[in-house]
């Protein structure tokens, strides 16, 4: 008797390996399998070009994947005005510079993807994309800022298959209302807020980079927002406010 109790005990714990096992490369597979069953399955949300609202609100962006030497000055100004802006930062620089990405946070700023090697995504596979994305989150992640839920793809490339990466991971892919052209030498302080000033509108999304040209229009643009009653918001807030749409 005890022979067969001390077998089906030995049984049982066995089965109850083999079944913990079995659940482990189950729970695998699926993480594996999701983003695939999802592109296939799912129609990705639409890139935001811009925010439909009545409310007199707009959204500061700076991508960074370079100019990280005007990064704190642009931090300093947006804090003494007292304005949250998004970071789409890539995930090598973040990597490399995980003391900023924390200060970004402190003060304040939302944090967010713009891809691990500012490749071009339209070149890319749906696997590509997925790991470039994928990739740059665990690097901002591990630098100190909260999980990205928002991905500016490098280059505004977002075809099909970005979208769907995209979406696979439970981003949403963000563009731009205003483009500031503040990397090109040409456009000086004056010329960034005649563009921003000429093109605002409630729920607009404006784009910069970390440049000496920036940081000089910064203020003038932020001063001139704020006189004609704009709030200036980060995009995760922004998309709060009303309806995003691709319509920019």
């Amino acid at each position: 008797m005890w022979v067969g109790v001390w077998s089906w005990r030995r049984l049982r714990r066995r089965a109850t390996t083999w079944c913990g096992v079995a659940a482990a490369l189950m729970m695998g597979l699926a993480v594996w399998w999701a983003p695939r069953f999802h592109s296939a399955a799912a129609t990705p949300a639409g890139p935001v070009y811009r925010v439909v609202t009545t409310q007199k609100v707009m959204a500061l962006t700076v991508n960074v994947v370079w100019g990280t030497e005007f990064v704190p000055q642009i931090v300093r100004i947006l804090t003494a005005a007292h304005v949250n802006a998004t970071f789409f930062v890539g995930g090598a620089w973040a990597a490399a510079n995980p003391a900023l990405v924390r200060e970004l946070v402190r003060a304040g700023m939302a944090v967010e993807n713009h891809g691990y090697a500012h490749r071009h995504s339209n070149q890319l596979s749906f696997d590509e994309n997925l790991n470039e994305i994928a990739r740059s989150a665990r690097a901002i992640q591990l630098a100190g800022a909260p999980r990205p839920r928002l991905y500016a793809p490098p280059y505004g490339e977002c075809d099909a298959t970005v979208l769907a990466a995209a979406a696979a991971l439970h981003n949403r892919v963000i563009m731009w209302t205003i483009d500031t052209i503040d990397w090109r030498p040409s456009s000086d302080a004056g010329l960034i807020v005649a563009r921003v000033m000429s093109k605002a509108q409630p729920g607009a999304i404006v784009l910069m980079h970390p440049t000496a040209r920036t940081a000089a229009a910064l203020p003038l643009v932020i001063a001139g927002l704020k006189a004609e009653g704009y709030n200036l918001l980060t995009v995760p807030a922004l998309l709060a406010r009303g309806t995003p749409t691709g319509d920019g």
